[in-house]
């Protein structure tokens, strides 16, 4: 009787285990084959450290400074072109030329009542490009083309959509390639270009693997006083006279190939950076960081404009946004859209900063 009773319990016990042990034997199956390996994209980093790995934080010291005398210069920085640039992330920048002599003014465009970008680069020295997401003119690229001819400097930086946050850098987060493609043909006129996709290291890196390090080619007025740099996910360059490549074992992300990749590249009047963090406070006291920023400023201002009102409207003829252009690129100034002379004054939306 006793026996007849507890077997219903023996036998749900018995099943009980059965179930159990199918669920610990499925769940060992699942982890073992099912999953795949994660996308780089998501890894965590230090869950994949190796014994060759080294995480070698860089020292966070220095202050951004400028040998050169900015004394009447006047930098112009694009914020038409581009998105949603956080000004205040470009203080360090501005607050150093200004300090040094220079007038900085931001160039807003036409859509806010601003100039055009041919009339702002009359009354500049130099011009610095972030990231722009709106496509340039022939027009402007012309000018910009006139514009260095003269001696006018150009800095261009540029990052990849994919790896910039919420938050981090001078930019939000961006879901498409709209970055890059705008910057190509502003490279390209000087012969430089942009890789695709990102940067990282998963060897030798800054606490995070896409804070990758690069180190000087040789001794340039880009490099001097610089050892090693810091970039978040950075950009390769190409072109021209490469200035600073990353680090061995540095993996591009979208052919995931190891090698040294340039992200300082200078091409006459024009120099070209691989990422924009690197004038973020974040980022600009990492390492060498603010050596680097300091004489890309002042490759910025050293420039001699001749003629100091280039790029100069043309004597006949115009053309309209996009249009063609007789004479550009060749060295000589080209032929620009004819616009009426008057005495430059600053433009209604530009931030004026004088000497303080």
């Amino acid at each position: 009787m006793s026996s007849d009773s507890s077997s219903p319990v023996v036998r749900a016990g018995f099943f009980v285990g059965i179930l159990v042990l199918s669920a610990v034997v499925g769940t060992v199956a699942i982890g073992g084959s099912g999953q795949a390996a994660p996308d780089v994209t998501q890894v965590n980093a230090p869950s994949f450290n190796s014994d060759e790995s080294v995480v070698t934080p860089a020292d966070e010291s220095g202050e951004l400074s400028m040998s050169a005398d900015a004394s009447g210069k006047t930098v112009v920085i694009d914020v038409a072109h581009a998105g949603d640039i956080d000004r205040e992330a470009l203080t360090p920048l501005v607050s150093t030329l200004t300090q040094n002599g220079a007038t900085v003014r931001y160039h807003v465009g036409e859509r806010q009542n601003g100039s055009p970008l041919n009339e702002s680069l009359r009354s500049a020295d130099a011009l610095v490009v972030l990231g722009a997401e709106q496509r340039y003119t022939e027009s402007e690229l012309n000018g910009l083309t006139a514009f260095t001819d003269a001696g006018g400097r150009v800095l261009l930086l540029n990052e990849p959509s994919e790896a910039s946050p919420a938050g981090l850098g001078l930019f939000g987060p961006i879901s498409s390639d709209s970055v890059t493609k705008p910057m190509a043909p502003l490279a390209s006129q000087y012969g430089l270009s942009y890789g695709n996709g990102y940067l990282y290291n998963m060897h030798e890196y800054d606490t995070n693997y896409q804070n990758v390090y690069a180190t000087p080619t040789g001794d340039t007025e880009l490099t001097e006083g610089v050892d090693r740099t810091v970039f978040y996910a950075a950009i390769p360059v190409q072109g021209g006279d490469t200035a600073l490549t990353t680090t061995e074992q540095t993996t591009l992300s979208k052919t995931r190939r190891q090698d040294t990749y340039g992200v300082v590249a200078r091409s006459g009047n024009v120099v070209t950076v691989g990422d924009t963090n690197v004038f973020t406070q974040e980022f600009l006291y990492r390492a060498d960081n603010e050596q680097l920023v300091g004489n890309l400023l002042d490759f910025l201002v050293t420039g001699e404009k001749s003629p100091a009102d280039a790029p100069q409207p043309a004597d006949t003829g115009e053309s309209g946004p996009g249009g063609s252009l007789p004479g550009a690129g060749t060295g000589g100034g080209g032929a620009l859209p004819s616009e009426p002379e008057s005495t430059l004054t600053p433009e209604p939306n530009e931030t004026m900063r004088a000497d303080e």
